[in-house]
C-alpha cells in the first residue's frame, strides 16, 4: 500500500503557485514574497519557503536581492510530462532505508513522481518468478524500479510491457535500463591484495542467485584471478548456503571445521557484521587470525576503527540516472541504456598477511 504523505504549508502554497504558473496567470516572473503573501492571505514566511522549494524544483530562478524571481520555462515543460506511479521492489525490506534508496524516493517525488515501496521484496517472494509475476500484476504501476534481482527475474521484466529499471542485479545483454558499479576490476585488485599478502584460501560468500546457476561477472573474476595466481578453485572459495541466519551459520561452521579460511570476501554489510560476530564468537581476531572484505558500500564503515577493506563507489550518479531514465519515460521517451560507474577497493585495516 502507497504511503500517505502530508504536504506541510509551504508545500501547499507551492503546489498552488504552480497551478498559476503552469495556467499562465505568471508568465516572466513572479511578484516578490511579501506582495503574493497579500494577494494570497498567506503568511509572509510561508510564502518565501514556498518560494524556495520552487527555486529548488528550478521552477524559478533567484535573481538577486530586491529582483524579481523569474520562471524557468524549461522546468515547468518538464513538469508537464505524465506523473509516473513507480514502484520500488527492494531485495530486502530494510533496503528501505538505505541512504541512497530515501534519496532516490525524495528526488521522484521532488520530479512530480509518485514512488512507492512494494509491500513485499524480492526475498519475500522467494526471488521465484510466478510469485513475482503473480505480485506485480496485483501492484498496480507506471514504471518499476527492481533492485539487485537475478538474472531470470530480470529477463521476465524484460519481456514485459511495463518499463523497468534494473539498479544493480545481473542485467548484461538484457533490453532494459540499468545501473551498477563496475565491481570486476575493484575485486581483482581485492583478490590480488590477498594473494600478495600470501592468502591461499580465500572464501566469497554471496547470495545463491549471484553464484548459481552461473557466476556472475564479479563473481567470476575473483574465481578467475585464484586460477590465474594458481590457486584451484572449488566449492571451498565460493560455498553454496541457505539464505537464512541459520544457514550463514552453518556455512561459517563447516568453512572453520577443518582447514578454515584465512580470508572471507563477503558481499553484502550484512554478511560482514554476522561474520564477525561469528569470528569473534570463536576468538578469532581481524585481521590477525582472519582478514575480511566487503564488496558492499555501507556507510557506517565510515565510523569504523580499524578501518574496514572495502568496494566503494558513489551513488550520486546512480540517482541521477534513474531520475533520467524516470523522466524520459514520463515524456514518453524510450529509455534502455544500461550505465556503469566506477568502483575501487579500499584497502583498509581488516586485512592483513595470514598467520599460517
Amino acid at each position: 500500500m502507497r504511503q500517505l504523505r502530508l504536504l506541510t504549508a509551504a508545500e501547499q502554497v507551492a503546489e498552488h503557485l504552480l497551478t498559476l504558473i503552469k495556467s499562465s496567470q505568471f508568465t516572466a516572473g513572479l511578484p516578490g514574497a511579501i506582495s503574493l503573501s497579500k494577494k494570497l492571505g498567506v503568511n509572509h514566511k510561508t510564502m518565501e519557503s514556498a518560494l524556495q522549494i520552487l527555486e529548488k524544483k528550478q521552477i524559478l530562478i533567484n535573481n538577486g536581492i530586491r529582483k524579481r524571481r523569474t520562471i524557468n520555462n524549461k522546468s515547468v515543460t518538464k513538469i508537464d510530462n505524465k506523473c509516473l506511479r513507480i514502484a520500488i521492489l527492494p531485495m530486502e525490506k530494510s533496503d528501505e532505508n538505505v541512504n541512497y534508496i530515501i534519496e532516490l524516493r525524495n528526488l521522484l517525488l521532488d520530479n512530480g513522481h509518485q514512488p512507492f515501496f512494494t509491500d513485499k521484496s524480492l526475498m519475500n517472494l522467494g526471488m521465484d518468478i510466478k510469485k513475482v509475476s503473480r505480485f506485480v500484476k496485483r501492484n498496480k504501476a507506471d514504471a518499476w524500479i527492481v533492485n539487485a534481482a537475478s538474472r531470470e527475474i530480470l529477463q521476465w521484466f524484460a519481456s514485459q510491457n511495463v518499463a523497468t529499471f534494473a539498479l544493480f542485479g545481473h542485467y548484461l545483454d538484457l533490453p532494459i535500463a540499468a545501473i551498477a558499479p563496475k565491481k570486476s576490476t575493484a575485486i581483482i585488485k581485492a583478490t590480488n591484495h590477498l594473494i600478495k599478502m600470501g592468502h591461499q584460501r580465500i572464501s566469497l560468500l554471496c547470495r545463491k542467485h549471484l553464484r548459481a546457476p552461473n557466476p556472475t561477472p564479479v563473481v567470476s573474476a575473483m574465481l578467475e584471478e585464484l586460477e590465474k595466481s594458481g590457486i584451484k578453485t572449488s566449492e571451498f572459495n565460493l560455498p553454496d548456503w541457505e539464505e537464512t541466519k541459520e544457514g550463514y551459520n552453518k556455512i561459517l561452521n563447516s568453512l572453520f571445521k577443518i582447514t578454515p579460511p584465512t580470508a572471507i570476501i563477503t558481499d553484502e554489510a550484512f554478511m560482514y557484521t554476522a561474520t564477525l560476530q561469528y569470528l569473534a564468537s570463536r576468538g578469532l581476531k581481524v585481521p590477525e587470525d582472519v582478514s575480511i572484505i566487503c564488496t558492499d558500500n555501507d556507510p557506517n564503515f565510515d565510523w569504523c576503527s580499524p578501518s574496514v577493506s572495502h568496494i566503494k563507489w558513489d551513488a550520486r550518479p546512480v540517482l541521477r540516472r534513474i531520475i533520467r531514465w524516470a523522466n524520459n519515460i514520463s515524456a514518453g521517451k524510450s529509455d534502455i541504456r544500461q550505465s556503469v560507474i566506477l568502483a575501487d577497493f579500499v584497502a583498509g585495516e581488516t586485512t592483513g598477511p595470514p598467520n599460517n
